[in-house]
Protein backbone atom coordinates (compact mmCIF):
# COMPACT_ATOMS: atom_id res chain seq x y z
CA UNK A 1 0.00 0.00 0.00
CA UNK A 2 2.57 2.33 0.62
CA UNK A 3 4.28 1.85 -2.64
CA UNK A 4 0.86 2.44 -4.35
CA UNK A 5 0.52 5.63 -2.36
CA UNK A 6 4.41 6.67 -3.42
CA UNK A 7 3.61 6.24 -6.47
CA UNK A 8 0.51 7.86 -6.70
CA UNK A 9 1.56 10.75 -5.23
CA UNK A 10 4.94 11.08 -7.51
CA UNK A 11 2.16 10.47 -10.47
CA UNK A 12 0.14 13.26 -9.33
CA UNK A 13 3.50 15.79 -8.86
CA UNK A 14 4.44 14.69 -12.79
CA UNK A 15 1.11 15.79 -13.59
CA UNK A 16 0.89 18.71 -11.93
CA UNK A 17 4.38 19.39 -13.67
CA UNK A 18 3.16 18.83 -16.94
CA UNK A 19 0.22 21.01 -16.42
CA UNK A 20 2.06 23.76 -15.13
CA UNK A 21 4.51 23.64 -18.22
CA UNK A 22 1.98 22.94 -20.72
CA UNK A 23 -0.12 25.80 -19.78
CA UNK A 24 3.13 28.19 -19.46
CA UNK A 25 4.07 27.32 -22.82
CA UNK A 26 0.63 27.86 -24.16
CA UNK A 27 0.13 31.12 -22.64
CA UNK A 28 3.43 32.32 -24.05
CA UNK A 29 2.62 31.09 -27.58
CA UNK A 30 -0.22 33.65 -27.25
CA UNK A 31 1.97 36.46 -26.25
CA UNK A 32 3.72 35.87 -29.13
CA UNK A 33 1.24 35.34 -31.60
CA UNK A 34 0.07 39.09 -30.64
CA UNK A 35 3.44 40.61 -30.73
CA UNK A 36 4.05 38.74 -34.06
CA UNK A 37 1.20 39.87 -35.82
CA UNK A 38 3.06 39.94 -38.87
CA UNK A 39 3.61 35.96 -39.18
CA UNK A 40 0.45 34.06 -40.29
CA UNK A 41 -1.69 32.27 -37.56
CA UNK A 42 -1.51 29.11 -38.50
CA UNK A 43 1.95 28.82 -37.41
CA UNK A 44 0.97 29.68 -33.62
CA UNK A 45 -1.97 27.30 -34.24
CA UNK A 46 0.66 24.43 -34.80
CA UNK A 47 2.95 25.30 -32.23
CA UNK A 48 -0.12 25.19 -29.74
CA UNK A 49 -1.10 21.73 -31.18
CA UNK A 50 2.25 20.26 -30.32
CA UNK A 51 2.17 21.69 -27.28
CA UNK A 52 -1.50 19.55 -26.62
CA UNK A 53 0.10 16.52 -27.86
CA UNK A 54 3.11 16.79 -25.86
CA UNK A 55 1.46 17.65 -22.75
CA UNK A 56 -1.14 14.47 -23.42
CA UNK A 57 1.43 12.15 -24.25
CA UNK A 58 3.58 12.89 -21.32
CA UNK A 59 0.61 13.16 -19.29
CA UNK A 60 -1.56 9.35 -20.18
CA UNK A 61 2.64 7.85 -19.76
CA UNK A 62 2.54 9.51 -15.88
CA UNK A 63 -1.24 7.99 -15.80
CA UNK A 64 -0.05 4.29 -17.39
CA UNK A 65 2.86 3.77 -15.54
CA UNK A 66 0.78 3.90 -12.46
CA UNK A 67 -1.88 2.06 -13.43
CA UNK A 68 0.52 -0.55 -13.69
CA UNK A 69 2.41 0.15 -10.80
CA UNK A 70 -0.97 0.40 -9.02
CA UNK A 71 -2.18 -3.07 -10.68
CA UNK A 72 0.92 -5.49 -10.45
CA UNK A 73 0.32 -6.90 -7.24
CA UNK A 74 -3.03 -7.63 -7.89
CA UNK A 75 -2.65 -9.71 -11.26
CA UNK A 76 1.24 -9.79 -11.65
CA UNK A 77 2.22 -9.04 -15.37
CA UNK A 78 -0.89 -8.57 -16.87
CA UNK A 79 -1.02 -5.13 -15.49
CA UNK A 80 1.67 -4.60 -18.11
CA UNK A 81 -1.35 -5.06 -21.08
CA UNK A 82 -3.94 -2.78 -18.85
CA UNK A 83 -1.65 0.11 -18.53
CA UNK A 84 0.34 0.07 -22.34
CA UNK A 85 -3.51 -0.50 -23.93
CA UNK A 86 -4.19 3.26 -21.53
CA UNK A 87 -1.55 4.69 -23.12
CA UNK A 88 -2.46 4.02 -26.59
CA UNK A 89 -5.71 5.03 -26.17
CA UNK A 90 -4.39 8.01 -24.58
CA UNK A 91 -2.06 8.79 -27.36
CA UNK A 92 -4.42 8.54 -29.68
CA UNK A 93 -7.16 11.15 -27.92
CA UNK A 94 -4.18 13.60 -27.66
CA UNK A 95 -2.82 13.30 -31.28
CA UNK A 96 -6.06 14.03 -32.23
CA UNK A 97 -7.17 16.60 -29.95
CA UNK A 98 -4.04 18.24 -31.16
CA UNK A 99 -5.00 17.99 -34.90
CA UNK A 100 -8.72 19.45 -33.62
CA UNK A 101 -6.82 22.51 -32.72
CA UNK A 102 -5.06 22.99 -36.05
CA UNK A 103 -8.36 23.19 -37.30
CA UNK A 104 -7.27 22.18 -40.96
CA UNK A 105 -9.87 21.82 -43.76
CA UNK A 106 -9.45 18.54 -45.58
CA UNK A 107 -7.78 19.84 -48.74
CA UNK A 108 -4.89 21.56 -46.34
CA UNK A 109 -5.01 17.75 -44.85
CA UNK A 110 -4.90 16.03 -47.64
CA UNK A 111 -2.23 18.17 -49.40
CA UNK A 112 -0.65 18.16 -45.61
CA UNK A 113 -1.13 14.52 -45.72
CA UNK A 114 0.69 13.70 -48.58
CA UNK A 115 3.53 15.14 -48.28
CA UNK A 116 3.90 14.34 -45.00
CA UNK A 117 3.59 10.78 -45.93
CA UNK A 118 6.35 10.82 -48.97
CA UNK A 119 8.69 12.37 -46.26
CA UNK A 120 7.73 10.47 -43.39
CA UNK A 121 6.88 7.45 -44.72
CA UNK A 122 10.40 6.92 -45.97
CA UNK A 123 12.66 8.28 -43.05
CA UNK A 124 9.97 6.13 -40.41
CA UNK A 125 9.25 2.99 -41.89
CA UNK A 126 10.86 1.34 -39.63
CA UNK A 127 9.28 2.99 -36.51
CA UNK A 128 5.89 3.10 -38.14
CA UNK A 129 6.49 -0.53 -38.87
CA UNK A 130 7.10 -1.28 -35.26
CA UNK A 131 4.19 0.80 -33.80
CA UNK A 132 1.81 -0.59 -36.10
CA UNK A 133 3.14 -4.42 -35.29
CA UNK A 134 2.56 -2.93 -31.26
CA UNK A 135 -0.77 -1.88 -32.08
CA UNK A 136 -1.92 -5.32 -33.58
CA UNK A 137 0.02 -7.74 -30.79
CA UNK A 138 -2.05 -5.33 -27.81
CA UNK A 139 -4.99 -5.96 -29.79
CA UNK A 140 -5.41 -9.23 -30.82
CA UNK A 141 -3.05 -10.47 -28.05
CA UNK A 142 -0.79 -12.05 -30.55
CA UNK A 143 1.60 -12.80 -27.23
CA UNK A 144 0.38 -11.26 -23.77
CA UNK A 145 2.21 -10.54 -20.90
CA UNK A 146 3.30 -13.67 -18.51
CA UNK A 147 3.45 -15.98 -21.53
CA UNK A 148 6.09 -18.44 -21.82
CA UNK A 149 7.32 -18.27 -25.19
CA UNK A 150 9.84 -19.42 -28.36
CA UNK A 151 10.63 -17.01 -31.16
CA UNK A 152 11.45 -17.86 -33.93
CA UNK A 153 12.68 -15.82 -36.67
CA UNK A 154 15.03 -15.65 -39.12
CA UNK A 155 15.97 -12.18 -38.04
CA UNK A 156 17.22 -13.03 -34.51
CA UNK A 157 20.08 -15.10 -34.82
CA UNK A 158 20.27 -18.35 -32.39
CA UNK A 159 23.09 -20.61 -32.69
CA UNK A 160 22.30 -23.98 -30.24
CA UNK A 161 25.50 -25.64 -28.48
CA UNK A 162 27.34 -27.90 -30.94
CA UNK A 163 26.92 -31.16 -29.45
CA UNK A 164 27.97 -34.87 -30.70
CA UNK A 165 25.47 -36.10 -33.71
CA UNK A 166 24.43 -39.16 -31.11
CA UNK A 167 22.24 -35.93 -29.75
CA UNK A 168 20.18 -35.63 -32.37
CA UNK A 169 19.04 -38.81 -33.16
CA UNK A 170 15.85 -38.12 -30.40
CA UNK A 171 12.08 -37.68 -32.11
CA UNK A 172 11.47 -35.09 -29.74
CA UNK A 173 11.23 -31.49 -31.64
CA UNK A 174 14.16 -29.00 -31.55
CA UNK A 175 13.10 -25.42 -31.97
CA UNK A 176 15.78 -23.33 -33.24
CA UNK A 177 14.68 -20.38 -31.36
CA UNK A 178 15.13 -18.34 -27.62
CA UNK A 179 12.25 -18.98 -25.00
CA UNK A 180 11.69 -17.05 -22.45
CA UNK A 181 8.80 -15.32 -20.30
CA UNK A 182 7.39 -12.20 -21.92
CA UNK A 183 7.63 -9.40 -19.28
CA UNK A 184 6.25 -6.33 -21.57
CA UNK A 185 4.47 -5.66 -25.21
CA UNK A 186 4.86 -1.44 -25.89
CA UNK A 187 3.93 0.16 -28.96
CA UNK A 188 7.45 -0.32 -30.31
CA UNK A 189 9.13 -3.43 -28.85
CA UNK A 190 8.79 -6.61 -26.69
CA UNK A 191 10.94 -7.69 -23.93
CA UNK A 192 11.45 -11.14 -23.10
CA UNK A 193 13.15 -12.58 -20.30
CA UNK A 194 15.20 -16.07 -21.42
CA UNK A 195 15.52 -18.52 -19.52
CA UNK A 196 18.83 -17.75 -18.49
CA UNK A 197 18.21 -14.19 -17.25
CA UNK A 198 19.02 -12.16 -20.26
CA UNK A 199 16.64 -9.54 -21.28
CA UNK A 200 16.08 -9.84 -24.61
CA UNK A 201 13.65 -6.85 -26.46
CA UNK A 202 12.63 -7.73 -30.14
CA UNK A 203 11.05 -4.78 -32.60
CA UNK A 204 7.13 -5.79 -32.42
CA UNK A 205 7.97 -5.71 -36.43
CA UNK A 206 10.25 -8.86 -35.96
CA UNK A 207 7.88 -9.79 -33.45
CA UNK A 208 4.58 -10.21 -36.12
CA UNK A 209 6.41 -11.21 -38.65
CA UNK A 210 8.16 -14.45 -37.64
CA UNK A 211 6.82 -17.45 -35.66
CA UNK A 212 5.92 -18.00 -31.57
CA UNK A 213 5.82 -21.23 -29.76
CA UNK A 214 3.66 -20.51 -26.31
CA UNK A 215 4.81 -23.16 -24.33
CA UNK A 216 1.95 -21.78 -22.06
CA UNK A 217 -1.53 -23.41 -21.27
CA UNK A 218 -3.93 -22.00 -24.40
CA UNK A 219 -7.38 -22.49 -25.61
CA UNK A 220 -6.37 -25.33 -28.39
CA UNK A 221 -3.47 -27.17 -26.73
CA UNK A 222 -5.72 -29.31 -23.91
CA UNK A 223 -2.00 -31.10 -22.21
CA UNK A 224 1.45 -30.99 -22.81
CA UNK A 225 2.81 -34.67 -23.80
CA UNK A 226 7.10 -35.31 -23.37
CA UNK A 227 9.36 -38.18 -24.27
CA UNK A 228 11.72 -39.55 -21.94
CA UNK A 229 14.33 -41.78 -23.48
CA UNK A 230 16.83 -44.55 -22.38
CA UNK A 231 19.01 -46.97 -23.18
CA UNK A 232 19.39 -50.61 -22.12
CA UNK A 233 21.62 -53.39 -22.20
CA UNK A 234 19.64 -55.69 -24.01
CA UNK A 235 21.41 -58.65 -21.67
CA UNK A 236 19.61 -57.71 -18.39
CA UNK A 237 15.85 -56.91 -19.82
CA UNK A 238 13.27 -59.32 -20.75
CA UNK A 239 11.61 -57.52 -23.59
CA UNK A 240 8.27 -59.00 -22.97
CA UNK A 241 7.78 -57.77 -19.62
CA UNK A 242 9.60 -54.64 -20.53
CA UNK A 243 6.54 -52.14 -20.80
CA UNK A 244 5.05 -53.66 -17.98
CA UNK A 245 7.62 -52.98 -15.68
CA UNK A 246 7.87 -49.76 -16.89
CA UNK A 247 4.71 -48.84 -16.41
CA UNK A 248 4.65 -50.31 -12.89
CA UNK A 249 7.34 -48.03 -12.22
CA UNK A 250 6.31 -45.09 -14.01
CA UNK A 251 2.31 -45.87 -12.49
CA UNK A 252 1.97 -42.62 -10.07
CA UNK A 253 2.08 -40.69 -13.74
CA UNK A 254 0.44 -40.21 -16.79
CA UNK A 255 2.26 -42.25 -19.26
CA UNK A 256 0.90 -42.23 -22.75
CA UNK A 257 2.61 -44.85 -24.84
CA UNK A 258 5.92 -47.36 -24.51
CA UNK A 259 7.79 -47.79 -27.06
CA UNK A 260 10.96 -49.56 -28.62
CA UNK A 261 11.99 -47.00 -30.20
CA UNK A 262 15.38 -47.72 -32.04
CA UNK A 263 18.43 -50.32 -31.77
CA UNK A 264 21.36 -48.30 -30.53
CA UNK A 265 24.02 -51.25 -31.62
CA UNK A 266 23.75 -54.55 -31.51
CA UNK A 267 23.72 -54.74 -27.56
CA UNK A 268 21.27 -51.39 -26.51
CA UNK A 269 17.73 -50.57 -26.96
CA UNK A 270 16.40 -47.30 -26.63
CA UNK A 271 13.01 -46.88 -25.22
CA UNK A 272 10.76 -44.06 -25.46
CA UNK A 273 8.11 -43.38 -23.27
CA UNK A 274 5.65 -40.56 -23.28
CA UNK A 275 4.13 -38.24 -20.37
CA UNK A 276 1.40 -36.09 -20.55
CA UNK A 277 2.24 -32.94 -17.97
CA UNK A 278 -0.56 -31.90 -15.99
CA UNK A 279 -2.27 -28.58 -16.59
CA UNK A 280 -0.47 -25.62 -15.17
CA UNK A 281 2.76 -28.28 -14.11
CA UNK A 282 5.98 -27.89 -15.17
CA UNK A 283 7.18 -30.27 -18.28
CA UNK A 284 10.98 -30.65 -16.94
CA UNK A 285 9.87 -31.88 -13.35
CA UNK A 286 7.91 -34.76 -14.50
CA UNK A 287 10.81 -35.66 -17.61
CA UNK A 288 13.44 -35.38 -14.18
CA UNK A 289 11.45 -37.42 -12.76
CA UNK A 290 10.72 -40.32 -14.97
CA UNK A 291 14.58 -40.20 -15.94
CA UNK A 292 15.66 -40.50 -12.58
CA UNK A 293 13.64 -43.85 -11.94
CA UNK A 294 14.33 -45.22 -15.63
CA UNK A 295 18.04 -44.62 -14.90
CA UNK A 296 17.83 -46.47 -11.18
CA UNK A 297 15.92 -49.08 -12.74
CA UNK A 298 18.46 -49.82 -15.36
CA UNK A 299 21.47 -49.84 -12.59
CA UNK A 300 19.63 -52.46 -10.81
CA UNK A 301 18.57 -54.55 -14.10
CA UNK A 302 22.89 -54.50 -14.10
CA UNK A 303 23.39 -54.73 -10.78
CA UNK A 304 21.35 -57.77 -10.67
CA UNK A 305 22.57 -60.10 -13.60
CA UNK A 306 26.43 -58.49 -13.56
CA UNK A 307 27.95 -61.49 -15.28
CA UNK A 308 25.89 -61.43 -18.08
CA UNK A 309 25.70 -58.12 -18.54
CA UNK A 310 29.64 -58.34 -18.60
CA UNK A 311 29.91 -60.80 -20.85
CA UNK A 312 27.10 -60.43 -23.73
CA UNK A 313 27.58 -56.92 -23.15
CA UNK A 314 30.70 -56.01 -22.75
CA UNK A 315 32.26 -58.99 -24.25
CA UNK A 316 34.37 -60.04 -20.32
CA UNK A 317 32.86 -63.21 -19.76
CA UNK A 318 34.26 -65.09 -16.50
CA UNK A 319 36.41 -68.23 -17.56
CA UNK A 320 34.90 -71.40 -16.00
Amino acid sequence: MRRITLALLRTISELIFIGVAGAAVYVLIDLLAAGLRGLPPYIFDVAKAVVIIGAGVAGVKALGDFIIAALRPMIGDRAYSVGNTFKVLGYIAAITAGFFKIGATSQIALLGGTVAGIVLGLALQPTLGNLFAGLLIIATNFVRVGDTVRIINWQVPYQWAFSPPYKYFSPDYIYPAFMGKVVEVNLFYTVVVTDRGDELKIPNSIMLGGAVVDESASQWSQQRVVNVRVELPLSVVDLDRLEGDIRELLSDLDVRGIYLNEQSDKDYVIVLIRLAVPKGGDWRLVKSEALKRLLKMRAELIRANEQRFLCLTKGVCKQP
